[in-house]
């Protein structure tokens, strides 16, 4: 008696054994991917809050410049920015207010030429510095470059510049390199990209504007194979899809214009696909039923 105990026993572990991998399996495996996508937003997060001095930093008397960059706008092709200076050295005053005025040349259309007054606390300017490469119509693979450009003054000698340079866009991360200085100019140049969050964004719309025509294509196979005339759900199915993804598509962030990769590998492809799945259902459809009314009339 007590073996037959035993058998019911192991005969309902296998079940309970099989149920909670279940539940388990799914839950590990979701704990992963969310603890993956963090990894990457606090990656993020920390590259946005970082600070990169480049220049003549080693030089007791120089020039600090303090670079912000606010924002890259791929559509006007400038890179705003916040500009100003701390001064070290001999060029401050016990303050640390320039002892001298103290002129700041950059290589940017607005803002090209900033004065700070001796024993004035330094302002804060606005400049807008133009983008040397990059086309926005290749959105989500699109990069840009940009060339900087700064000398220093004061007192009409040259002075030593360091560059501070921060982002706090959060569409694109910005990665100085190349730089040098040649007569008292500092130059460098920045290579910028979409971000990981906003480039896998991108990339899940496209994916997801793939899965949905796919999703019309295996709809209106089913209504035409099957011969099942004017399929009503199929047919509103396929029309909600075809107004639905153009609000998808000018909802993904970055406003590309029409006519970028996105809507050559994806958008067009997937209205073409649902816009056809939905004319073809229609139309056997339509045959369909006619051809049914004649059989019952005969």
């Amino acid at each position: 008696m007590a073996r037959k105990v035993d058998m019911s026993e192991e005969s309902t572990a296998g079940p309970r054994r099989r149920r909670w991998l279940w539940v388990a399996v799914p839950a590990v495996l979701a704990l992963g991917i969310t603890a993956a996508s963090l990894s990457v937003y606090f990656a993020e997060r920390a590259q946005s809050q970082s600070q990169q001095v480049l220049g003549d930093a080693g030089s007791a008397d120089r020039v600090d410049v303090l670079f912000y960059v606010q924002k890259l706008d791929p559509v006007s092709q400038t890179l705003s920015a916040q500009v100003s200076i701390d001064p070290k050295g001999r060029l401050a005053d016990s303050d640390g207010n320039p002892a001298k005025d103290i002129t700041v040349h950059l290589a940017a259309f607005k803002g090209d030429t900033l004065t700070f007054k001796a024993a004035k606390f330094p302002t804060v300017n606005d400049v807008q510095v133009p983008l040397s490469d990059g086309v926005i119509t290749d959105y989500p693979f699109d990069s840009y470059k940009v060339d900087f450009a700064f000398y220093a003054e004061s007192a009409g000698d040259t002075a030593p510049v360091a560059v501070t340079f921060a982002s706090g866009d959060t569409f694109f991360a910005l990665n100085p390199r190349d730089s040098k200085t040649t007569d008292g100019v500092f130059t460098f140049s920045a290579d910028a990209g979409r971000t990981a969050g906003m480039f896998a964004f991108a990339v899940f719309i496209m994916l997801f504007m793939w899965c949905l025509s796919v999703a019309a294509v295996i709809a209106a196979t089913f209504a035409i194979a099957g011969r099942h005339g004017l399929l009503w759900p199929s047919m509103s199915f396929m029309g909600a899809l075809l107004f639905a993804l153009v609000p998808l598509r000018n909802a993904v962030p970055g406003g590309p214009p029409i006519g970028s990769v996105i809507d050559f590998a994806a958008f067009f492809i997937a209205e073409a696909l649902i816009s056809l799945s939905l004319i073809c259902t229609v139309v056997i459809g339509y045959r369909v039923e006619l051809r049914k009314r004649a059989e019952a009339a005969a």
